[in-house]
């Protein structure tokens, strides 16, 4: 039987839901997400005035001396992904994050809904719950208790990834050119081609 463990928080950062908005696809790489190695759009599409995309994102770790037993390949990359949709009407992006590797071992699938504070409308909060749960036999609560363990000290540093990912994009040519295209209303979606 699997063992369960549930995770809720809410946190709030100081910036507004148009700034995480605009750095929203560019928040990779930034030093508090070294474990992120690379991420990819596999898929996006704008259904009325939402944007629904999938992306990949590869991430590197090492598993615990004692998971090691359990897997031959501890290549230390580990693919996990990632559904998003963003609403600029109800100003909410919500995404849904799950691995896809070592689900043998443990799941993690986690949802985050970002939007305005009702506080502050110059700050963001973020909704974050998460499920972790394994169903190793003998070792299922101690596995599923782990991975949340290590999800919850990530949580910090996420928030602090955006905040710098924020300073970062603050100023630059490509964010006063984005913010004039969201002013003026317009929008286009772009078609890549690869050579």
């Amino acid at each position: 039987m699997p063992s369960l463990h549930a995770y809720f928080e809410e946190s709030t950062l100081k910036h507004s839901w148009d700034d995480i908005a605009r750095v929203f696809w560019n928040r990779y790489p930034n030093p508090f997400a070294k474990h992120i190695s690379s991420d990819d759009v596999l898929q996006r599409k704008i259904v009325g005035k939402k944007m629904f995309s999938t992306r990949l994102i590869v991430k590197n770790g090492v598993l615990p001396k004692w998971g090691e037993f359990m897997f031959k390949d501890t290549s230390g990359k580990y693919l996990v992904i990632e559904n998003s949709v963003v609403d600029p009407v109800k100003k909410t992006i919500t995404t849904y994050t799950r691995n896809v590797s070592l689900t043998s071992f443990s799941s993690l699938e986690e949802k985050c809904t970002y939007k305005p504070s009702a506080d502050n409308k110059g700050w963001t909060v973020c909704e974050r719950s998460a499920l972790s749960s394994s169903s190793v036999r003998l070792l299922a609560p101690q596995i599923a208790s782990f991975a949340m363990s290590r999800y919850r000290h990530s949580v910090v540093a996420t928030d602090r990834g955006w905040s710098f990912v924020v300073n970062k994009f603050e100023g630059s040519p490509i964010n006063s050119v984005l913010a004039a295209l969201a002013r003026s209303g317009v929008t286009k979606q772009a078609k890549f081609v690869r050579p």
